[in-house]
């Protein structure tokens, strides 16, 4: 498992370094080229600029696709302590701090039907 973090890490470290540099050094090619081409220094500025500006988009989305699944876990685990707390409050003569402080996991009361 410690290995997959690892090799994970590796592959979004690379992506982002692609993902920022690609970007950037097409804009300064076609940035160059056509400052040859029209004798205009400014072109290459705004086309380095624009290149940096994709590059931190790109910069952004990397990072949030890699992150999704553990912000949604988070969310989960957030959402869960919520309900537990609410639960809490209905139902105050039991007791939660092993369940409050992780040592076990708790699930309210079944609403439903059950089997026999």
């Amino acid at each position: 498992m410690k290995e997959r973090k690892v090799l994970r890490s590796f592959v979004m470290v690379s992506q982002i370094g692609i993902s920022m540099m690609v970007p950037i050094f097409l804009c300064g090619v076609i940035g160059h080229w056509l400052t040859r081409l029209t004798h205009r220094e400014w072109v290459f500025l705004i086309l380095i600029f624009i290149g940096v500006g994709a590059a931190f988009r790109n910069l952004y989305m990397v990072t949030k696709s890699f992150y999704a699944k553990d912000m949604k876990e988070e969310h989960e685990k957030l959402r869960y302590m919520e309900e537990l707390k609410r639960y809490h409050a209905e139902h105050p003569e039991e007791a939660f701090t092993d369940v409050l402080e992780g040592k076990k996991k708790r699930y309210p009361e079944n609403k439903g039907e059950t089997r026999s």
